[in-house]
């Protein structure tokens, strides 16, 4: 039913945030995930989808589909994963939640721990991660969704260029659509428009640059690509529910 399977280059990341945060997303040569979310819940859009996730629940999210999340946290945020490039036969899926007992949950977080140490066991933690993928393939739920191509350059170039200044209309004639059909694409398939997709982007930057810098409000505020710290702080609030000030402050 599925062909061949193997996998290659293994490997372990630990998210961890507070509060709120937006994942831009992968792109298609981003790594297949298997995730444990240990803490806060969340939401992956994909294709006009959206699969909501909270503490506890085992995630799969392949590396050909485009892919972004929104955390919330209450404080805090943590979701642990796998990832690996997979190389198959007949083995096409989209994001989804698995139903796993508690030993096979452990088992994730055994090989994450494995991985995550200074000189990694590498033959140990493939062997036990084959192993887990003779327990979790049957389980997976293939699926024939479409890929749209003009979505996809869509994405990758707005992500690719949040921080510099364009109009959607230059957008559309880089996909080679019209303005409208841009619009109708990001509202069918992603819920939201071009102009809040960006957005979303430049304010999880932004939440970065607050986390992890002393740069002033005005600074980051250009970073992320707003010509006006009014509109950076309007946008800001209107996505996190607070002022980038005050949530500089919750984090002190």
């Amino acid at each position: 039913m599925y062909g061949n399977i193997y996998v290659s280059e293994l490997g372990v990341s630990r998210h961890e945030f507070n509060k709120y945060h937006f994942c831009r997303g992968n792109s298609n040569k981003r790594k297949s995930r298997l995730g444990v979310i240990l803490k806060g819940y969340g939401a992956y859009m994909y294709l006009g989808k959206k699969l909501k996730v909270c503490e506890g629940d085992v995630v799969f999210v392949p590396e050909n589909v485009y892919c972004y999340s929104e955390w919330y946290g209450e404080p805090e945020i943590e979701v642990v994963y796998l990832s690996c490039f997979m190389h198959y036969e007949n083995f096409k899926y989209e994001p989804q939640k698995l139903e796993l007992d508690g030993d096979t949950k452990n088992d994730v977080l055994q090989i994450a721990e494995l991985l995550s140490r200074e000189q990694p066991p590498m033959f140990e933690a493939y062997s036990r991660f084959y192993k887990l993928l003779e327990t979790i393939v049957f389980k997976l739920k293939q699926s024939n969704i479409a890929f749209d191509k003009t979505l996809q350059t869509a994405i990758e170039y707005i992500t690719d260029n949040f921080d510099k200044s364009f109009l959607m209309v230059e957008l559309a004639k880089k996909c080679c659509v019209s303005e409208s059909t841009l619009y109708h694409l990001f509202q069918r398939e992603l819920g939201q428009t071009p102009v809040k997709f960006l957005n979303s982007i430049k304010i999880n930057i932004a939440i970065e640059h607050l986390e992890n810098s002393n740069y002033s409000i005005s600074t980051i505020s250009r970073l992320v690509g707003f010509n006006s710290e009014n509109h950076f702080r309007k946008i800001f609030t209107e996505l996190t529910g607070t002022t980038p000030l005050k949530y500089r402050k919750g984090k002190e």
